[in-house]
């Protein structure tokens, strides 16, 4: 199934510039013909009501019936050379007193007009053309008279031309301003983004085998440089985690290599000439031991698989962990006699979790603790409550382990010291198996080594929780 490659950031960002600019303009050629239409209007009010204040000032000298046959002939003198006014002047009845029209009626836009004080203007279209006008009322100065109606129309065939010519020369020149801040927006939009293209052709570059290699904060504006620092920081996680595989994996093998070199020179020695029973049976014997230690590997790796995948899951039990310390050290009692080491237990607490599992967290601890000790000295084993935590502590007195070393004592396969023998170190993975059973309980351990004297701390909540 293909997908279609998504639109690049900055094309986004130069089309949301050009909408935008074009909305502003849109919205400021709309406030300028507005504007001028307006100013046009002002223009005709301002012609019409000169002409109403006029024809009211003729008709308040109405006095009597006489002024008002007379009002024909004086508004016809006052309106002689204005073309394209139209003035009528009618009673309450609709009789026409004085028109500009030919026929001596109102103009048909405005017979349906509502005379008033302050006129309003209105437009429309007739066989003239365009118009617009109003009607107004007039007093005359007759007692009990009512007063008329002045209704004025102009002609606006040639504001409407301007404002037609007006509207298409905006509408050009908004269209190429919007065009030109289209291309000016791709084009600084994309010199803008130049610094993100830049880290990603330097990202492209680096490989499995340029790890150590890092982008350049130098050039890069201040809005990417957390993008960068985590792009960096993914980096040296990555260059970290390679760099142990790397290590596990030599480890691995060399671990694997030794007991099968083992069973494949036993067994060549074996099948060299006739032997009797008995020394084929001392060979299988040899052969089966360095089978159980494969066996042990291998099952140590299935066990830090299940805990890298989370499929570690502890049960959930009540566990004694004095007295599975006591059975520990009841254990491993023979092998620290044997090299004048005192086992020292103390402390109670109860913990929710496997108990099978905790068991083998502590004895890899005491084993290593053991292995480690100095002749003739003790190994304590702690066991104390914290506010939210269950405290257990192994000390040792023997070889301090080294700073730099510290933080890597629960990797797999490491050692601080890779000339000992493996066959006394064991495979190397105690550590680790150790620190993910605690892990899976929901717990944490730690290991301090100074002055001659190792600890490893294990916290575990008052209530186990798995992954």
């Amino acid at each position: 199934m293909s997908w279609a490659r998504p639109v690049s950031l900055g094309t986004r960002l130069a089309i949301l510039f050009s909408l935008s600019a074009a909305t502003v303009f849109v919205a400021a050629g709309g406030l300028i013909e507005a504007s001028v239409e307006r100013h046009f209007v002002e223009q005709d009010m301002e012609v019409m009501t000169g002409k109403l204040d006029l024809v009211r000032h003729a008709i308040k000298k109405v006095r009597t019936e006489a002024d008002l046959a007379s009002l024909d002939e004086r508004l016809g003198d006052a309106m002689v050379g204005h073309h394209g006014l139209e003035v009528s002047v009618r009673n309450m009845d609709g009789r026409v007193l004085f028109s500009t029209l030919g026929e001596k009626d109102v103009h048909p836009g405005l017979v349906v007009s509502s005379p008033t004080q302050s006129p309003r203007p209105e437009k429309w279209d007739d066989e003239q053309g365009q118009m617009r006008g109003f009607a107004a009322s007039a007093d005359t100065s007759r007692p009990d008279s009512a007063p008329l109606v002045v209704t004025i129309a102009l002609g606006i065939d040639h504001h409407e031309q301007f404002l037609a010519a007006f509207r298409s020369s905006l509408a050009t020149t908004l269209g190429i301003c919007i065009l030109a801040v289209s291309l000016l927006s791709w084009g600084v939009t994309r010199r803008a983004l130049r610094p993100i293209r830049d880290v990603a052709r330097r990202a492209q570059t680096i490989s499995a085998d340029r790890l150590d290699e890092r982008l350049h904060m130098e050039r890069v504006p201040k809005e990417l440089f957390e993008l960068v620092e985590a792009f960096n920081s993914m980096l040296a996680r990555l260059q970290e985690s390679f760099v142990r595989l790397r290590e596990f994996s030599s480890d691995l093998a060399h671990e694997l290599r030794t007991p099968l070199t083992n069973l494949v020179t036993q067994t060549q020695v074996a099948l060299s000439r006739e032997r009797s029973a008995e020394q084929y049976r001392e060979t299988l014997f040899s052969n089966l031991e360095e089978v159980e230690r494969l066996a042990r590997m291998v099952t140590d790796m299935l066990f830090l698989a299940k805990s890298d995948n989370g499929l570690l899951i502890p049960n959930t039990e009540e566990v004694a962990m004095g007295e599975e310390v006591r059975a520990l050290c009841e254990y491993f009692e023979p092998i620290a006699s044997e090299r004048g080491i005192k086992l020292m237990c103390s402390g109670e607490a109860l913990v929710i979790g496997d108990r099978a599992m905790l068991r083998r967290a502590l004895a890899n601890l005491v084993s290593n603790a053991i292995r480690h000790a100095n002749a003739e000295s003790a190994v304590e084993i702690g066991i104390s409550h914290r506010s939210d935590s269950v405290q257990i502590e192994v000390c040792n007195e023997g070889d301090t382990i080294p700073p730099e070393v510290l933080p890597r004592v629960f990797e797999r396969f490491y050692r601080a010291d890779p000339a000992r023998t493996r066959d006394s170190e064991g495979a190397g993975l105690g550590l680790a198996i150790t620190q993910s059973i605690i892990h899976a309980h929901g717990g944490s351990v730690v290991a301090q080594s100074d002055g001659r004297l190792t600890k490893f701390s294990v916290a575990l909540p008052t209530t186990t929780r798995s992954n």
